[in-house]
């Protein structure tokens, strides 16, 4: 029986688990990237009110408490209750 050459077949597989691994990085790289694109956006939108760093008078008072009702907004906006109805919903 007569053996065929297969020097050299080690270099296709090596080629393959290359393109695997190359594949499985930049689909983590674009999910890391779209992760980061959306903490950027909303670190950006909660910034509208500031509050002042210590509290002197009414008017800093006044300005405390628009940029507090300013977050409470922004987070009750970011919310998604749904699956903590359908936790609540099941456990019912």
């Amino acid at each position: 029986m007569k053996r065929l050459n297969q020097s050299g077949s080690h270099i296709v597989g090596l080629a393959l688990l290359v393109l695997a691994l190359g594949v499985i990085g930049f689909a983590g790289y674009k999910v890391e990237q779209a992760h980061n694109k959306t903490a950027t956006a909303t670190t950006q939108s909660t910034a509208s009110t500031t509050a002042p760093a210590t509290i002197a008078n009414t008017a800093d008072l006044q300005q405390t408490s628009a940029a507090l009702d300013d977050a409470s907004t922004q987070l009750n906006a970011g919310l998604d209750d749904s699956s903590m109805n359908a936790d609540l919903n099941s456990m019912l």
